[in-house]
């Protein structure tokens, strides 16, 4: 079995100023940098050490995960990247339209402006993780951080039954294990509130 924490990146300077924000970076805000070191503080707690640290091509990722491991040599895999809202990038957010609410997000929404349909960065998230997760060997334990949409997508992607979650919170934390080509999620928490949003039973 193998174990892969997957952590959504710290506040950044669009979050704060509430813009849309997919392929486009901002840095981590104050705030951000201090939720990242409650994300450490978390995996300190719990004794949680990382074989591998992995991260999106963002800025936003990279240095989320460098304050979370407190390592600098972090593999980067455009894979993980957010989802390209287009023309659409750094307009405010109440521009975005209503989320389906089968869980499929924006779907095609955003292609009209240049940006990427949901479902193909669902598709993209599930086979980038898949194809990590098959190529460790076994008992290894791995972080890697991306984005909320991008993360949204992939455990709807991959459970047979998804949690009912609605957003996610900045550093929120998703473990899940792979066994047998399978993804199974055990928890999602929120280190910031010091809570678990879900706990499978």
């Amino acid at each position: 079995m193998k174990t892969l924490y997957l952590m959504r990146h710290g506040q950044t300077r669009f979050n704060q100023q509430k813009r849309i924000q997919g392929a486009s970076d901002s840095p981590l805000t104050e705030l951000g940098i201090e939720q990242a070191e409650l994300a450490k503080k978390y995996f300190e707690d719990e004794g949680l050490s990382f074989d591998a640290v992995y991260a999106s091509t963002q800025e936003r990722a990279g240095d989320t995960a460098q304050i979370v491991s407190d390592r600098t040599d972090i593999t980067r895999l455009k894979g993980l990247k957010e989802m390209d809202f287009g023309a659409m990038e750094a307009q405010p957010e109440y521009l975005n339209p209503p989320l389906y609410k089968d869980g499929t997000g924006y779907r095609d929404a955003f292609v009209f402006y240049g940006g990427e349909d949901s479902m193909a960065v669902r598709q993209r998230m599930v086979d980038t993780l898949t194809e990590l997760m098959e190529n460790i060997e076994d008992g290894i334990q791995i972080l890697v951080v991306s984005h909320g949409a991008a993360i949204s997508q992939f455990f709807r992607g991959v459970l047979e039954k998804a949690p009912a979650i609605h957003g996610m919170s900045n550093c929120a934390i998703l473990k899940f294990t792979f066994e047998k080509g399978r993804f199974e999620m055990h928890y999602v928490y929120n280190p910031v509130q010091g809570t678990y949003v879900y706990k499978k039973k």
